[in-house]
């Protein structure tokens, strides 16, 4: 029972396989997709959740982004000292875990606590991610590794208004976190048999400055990720299945790019996405396209950024950028929230 508390090896058949860093990446995928389909999931059972507990819904949605954000660069370097691996699927089941209690919250304060514990357990996922990613595969891959991965998260962004209406709509709102239970059991195992054991030695290189234009960079990407992924729900006058096959158009295209499209650099990616937007097409073809060029963005400029650090320091590097996605998620959301309210929306 050794493994509780200390990082177990990888049986020793999957670690001898060429393709065993492909299997870390498809582990750390559980958690990417997971993470952003809970949070794009969950806005929509806001009218449900609000009627159910006859409270204002946003601090469910608060609760959650505060906590993580705040927790995500203290997690990474927690993990970099006693390993990424066991940090790693104890968040797993932590996340797990409180979604369950999401479920059978008798109250809204439950829930709200609920909300908190489970971004403890997602900031343990996100703040590993980057750095599970990044130390699995060769230097030369790692672009690629790291598309695959955001891919895994625009892939959970789409899913999220998917399957939000459906889910509420037929099983009610609780079902928005039940779908995290198998996911994550799935995921647990998958961690334990497939992630090595991460180095604990600490590198006496620091960060440098040359991580700053990275971290812009991905802030300035999830922003312009959710600007109109925020707006187009209040402007289109379509039926919701419409608007939601329309919203998905934006992170397939950003996953397509990211999954695919290793070789093109930041500049590649910023004409692409603004060329969308003066497209003469319809309008599903210029989110497609536009997240298209996010995609190509985003997995460079992580890259940019996990390259300026130590390699025992990734797990702080993994942190900082997943609080730059989440910064510039809430800036998309801030922007989107801003025009809605000044146009009438």
């Amino acid at each position: 029972m050794n493994w509780f508390v200390t990082e177990s090896p990888r049986p020793a058949w999957i670690a001898r396989r060429s393709y065993a860093p492909w299997l870390v990446i498809a582990t750390v995928c559980f958690g990417a997709f997971m993470g952003q389909l809970d949070a794009s999931i969950v806005t929509l059972a806001f009218p449900a959740m609000s009627a159910h507990f006859h409270a204002d819904p946003e601090w469910i949605s608060l609760s959650y982004l505060i906590t993580l954000v705040a927790l995500l660069v203290p997690m990474g370097r927690i993990a970099d000292r006693v390993g990424r691996k066991i940090v790693y699927i104890y968040g797993f089941a932590l996340f797990t875990g409180a979604s369950v209690a999401c479920v059978y919250a008798p109250g809204f304060d439950a829930l709200i606590a609920a909300r908190v514990v489970q971004a403890v357990g997602a900031a343990m996922l996100q703040a590993n991610s980057v750095a599970l990613v990044t130390t699995a595969v060769a230097p030369g891959q790692r672009r690629k590794a790291l598309g695959v991965q955001a891919a895994a998260q625009a892939a959970g962004l789409a899913a999220g208004p998917l399957l939000g209406g459906y889910l509420t709509e037929n099983f009610g709102w609780q079902a928005v976190f039940a779908i995290n239970v198998p996911i994550g059991v799935v995921a647990m195992i998958a961690g334990h048999y497939l992630l090595p054991r991460t180095k604990t030695a600490r590198d006496k290189g620091k960060p440098t400055w040359q991580v700053v234009p990275g971290l812009l960079g991905v802030l300035l990407t999830y922003a312009a990720l959710f600007v109109p992924m925020t707006l187009l729900p209040f402007t289109m006058k379509q039926p919701l299945a419409h608007i939601g096959l329309t919203v998905a158009a934006l992170p397939l295209g950003f996953a397509i790019a990211a999954t695919l499209l290793s070789r093109p650099g930041i500049r590649v990616g910023a004409l692409i996405a603004a060329i969308a937007l003066v497209l003469p097409v319809p309008q599903v073809v210029q989110l497609i396209v536009a997240g298209i060029g996010l995609g190509i963005i985003a997995p460079a400029c992580t890259k940019r950024v996990m390259g300026a650090l130590p390699e025992g320091s990734a797990g702080v590097g993994s942190g900082l950028v997943n609080v730059a996605r989440g910064l510039g998620t809430a800036l998309g959301v801030a922007v989107a929230t801003l025009l809605i309210n000044t146009f009438q929306w």
